[in-house]
C-alpha cells in the first residue's frame, strides 16, 4: 500500500506542474494570434486534412518503392489421376498409362526487375507528389477558412460585448432620466404618457442588454468548440474592436498580385493542370514497350519438363530480358488519348475562372475594406454630432421646451450612432481578413 501512494504521489507530482501549466494558459486573455494557434492543433478537420497528407506521403513512398525489383516465391502439392487414351476413340474404353507415384510437388521463386515501362513508375511517383501536393494546398486553404471562421466568433463576441458596455451606459442614462421624469410627474409637471414612455424605453434597453449577453453565449460556445474548449469554458479575449494591424497603403493590384503567387485555390488549380498533364502522359506511355530482367528458380516433382521423363525431382534456372509491347494499344487508345487532352484544356479553363473568381472576390472585399475605413471616420463625427444633439434636447425637454419623443429619438440616435461605429470598426477587421484569406495570407 505505501508503495502505491508513493507512486501515486509521484505521479501527481509530475502532472500538477502539467495541470498548472494548462490551467495557467486556459487563465490568460486570449488574443486573436492565439485563438488561431490554437485552432491549428485542435480543429477537427485541420486534423483530418493533415490525415491526408500523410496518406498522400505514404503514396509517395508506395510509388518509388515500384522501382524496386519484385520477388515472388510459390509453393504447390497435388496428386496426379490416372491418364486415359482413348486409342479406339472417346465412345469406346479407354486404356490407362501406369504411374507408379501419384504425388507432384512444386516449390519456387521468381523475379522481375523493370528496366523500361513508358516512364509509367516515373510518372506514378509524379502523380503521388502532385497528389500530396494538392492536398497540402488543400489543407492550407482550410486553415485559412478556420481563421476567418474563428475571427468571424472572436469579433462577433467583441461585438456584443461592446455593444452590451454601450447599452449598460445607455441603461444608466435611461434610469436616471426615468428618476427625474418621476419626479416631474410627482409634482404635475408632465403627463403619465411621458412616464410610461421613458419606463417602456428603460425596459427595451434591459432586453437588449440580454440579447446581447446570449450573442456573447452563442458565439463563445461556437469558438470553444473550435479551440478545443469545453462548450462552456468562460473566454477572456485579450483584443479590442480599434486594436488594429491593418495594411491600408497596399491597393488592389497588390492583392490581386499576392493572390496569383501565394493563393491556395490558385495553387491547387496549377496542381490539378499537373495532374492531368500527367493522366495524359500515362495515356501515351501505354503505347511503349516495356522492357525488365527476369529470373525463374524452381525445385519440382516429377520431372516431365523434358524428355525423358524421370519419377526424379529436378532444378530448373532461367534467366534473361523480357520484352512486350501491347500491340493492341496502338488502335485502343484513340480515345482515351483524346479524353486526357480534354481534360487538360478543361482544367486549365478551370484555372482561368478561379483566376477570374479571385479577382472578383478581392475587388468585393478590397472596396468594402476602404469604404469601412471611411465609415469608421464618419461615425466618429457622426457620435459628437449625436451627443451634442442629445444633450440639447435635454435640456431643452426639461425647459418645456421639446416633447419627450424629441428626447428618446435624440437618445436613440446617439445609441445608433456608437452602434455603428462599433459594426464599422468589426467590418474592417472582416474586410481585411478576407482579402487575407483571399490572398493566402491568414
Amino acid at each position: 500500500m505505501r508503495k502505491v501512494l508513493g507512486l501515486l504521489t509521484v505521479s501527481l507530482s509530475l502532472l500538477t506542474p502539467c495541470l498548472a501549466q494548462e490551467m495557467k494558459a486556459d487563465s490568460l486573455p486570449l488574443s486573436l494570434e492565439d485563438a488561431w494557434q490554437r485552432a491549428d492543433d485542435y480543429s477537427l478537420e485541420l486534423r483530418s486534412k493533415r490525415l491526408d497528407q500523410q496518406i498522400n506521403n505514404e503514396h509517395i513512398q508506395d510509388a518509388q518503392q515500384q522501382r524496386l525489383p519484385r520477388v515472388e516465391a510459390s509453393a504447390s502439392y497435388g496428386k496426379l489421376a490416372n491418364i486415359p487414351v482413348f486409342v479406339d476413340g472417346i465412345l469406346n474404353e479407354p486404356e490407362y498409362i501406369p504411374i507408379e507415384d501419384h504425388s507432384t510437388y512444386d516449390v519456387g521463386m521468381e523475379a522481375y526487375f523493370n528496366l523500361y515501362n513508358g516512364h509509367k513508375t516515373k510518372l506514378a511517383i509524379e502523380k503521388a507528389r502532385s497528389q500530396a501536393d494538392l492536398s497540402e494546398h488543400i489543407a492550407q486553404a482550410t486553415q485559412s477558412e478556420i481563421h476567418y471562421e474563428v475571427a468571424q466568433y472572436y469579433l462577433d463576441i467583441l461585438r456584443s460585448k461592446e455593444f452590451g458596455e454601450i447599452i449598460e451606459h445607455n441603461i444608466a442614462r435611461n434610469e436616471q432620466r426615468l428618476s427625474q421624469i418621476t419626479q416631474l410627474y410627482q409634482n404635475g409637471v408632465v403627463l403619465k404618457s411621458d412616464l410610461l414612455r421613458a419606463q417602456l424605453q428603460l425596459s427595451q434597453q434591459k432586453i437588449n442588454r440580454q440579447k446581447m449577453l446570449n450573442n456573447v453565449g452563442i458565439a463563445s460556445q461556437k469558438l470553444n468548440q473550435i479551440l478545443g474548449f469545453e462548450d462552456n469554458h468562460p473566454l477572456r479575449l485579450a483584443d479590442s474592436i480599434s486594436f488594429t494591424t491593418l495594411d491600408s497603403e497596399r491597393q488592389y493590384a497588390d492583392y490581386v498580385a499576392l493572390a496569383m503567387e501565394q493563393s491556395p485555390f490558385e495553387k491547387m488549380a496549377e496542381t490539378q493542370i499537373s495532374l492531368s498533364e500527367l493522366n495524359e502522359q500515362e495515356v501515351k506511355a501505354e503505347k511503349r514497350p516495356r522492357i525488365g530482367l527476369f529470373g525463374e528458380y524452381s525445385y519440382s516433382y516429377p520431372q516431365i519438363m523434358l524428355y525423358p521423363y524421370s519419377n526424379s525431382p529436378y532444378l530448373l534456372g532461367v534467366a534473361g530480358i523480357k520484352i512486350s509491347y501491347d500491340l493492341s494499344s496502338l488502335y485502343t487508345h484513340k480515345h482515351k488519348h483524346a479524353a486526357a487532352s480534354l481534360q487538360v484544356q478543361q482544367q486549365q479553363v478551370a484555372k482561368a475562372n478561379t483566376e477570374e473568381s479571385l479577382r472578383s472576390k478581392i475587388k468585393t472585399a478590397y472596396l468594402h475594406f476602404r469604404e469601412d475605413q471611411d465609415n469608421i471616420d464618419v461615425s466618429k463625427i457622426n457620435i459628437q454630432q449625436a451627443e451634442e444633439n442629445y444633450r440639447i434636447v435635454h435640456q431643452t425637454y426639461f425647459n418645456k421646451l421639446s416633447l419627450l419623443t424629441d428626447l428618446l429619438e435624440a437618445d436613440t440616435e446617439l445609441l445608433r450612432a456608437q452602434f455603428d461605429l462599433v459594426n464599422n470598426y468589426i467590418s474592417a477587421r472582416l474586410h481585411f481578413y478576407q482579402l487575407q484569406k483571399i490572398t493566402g495570407q491568414l
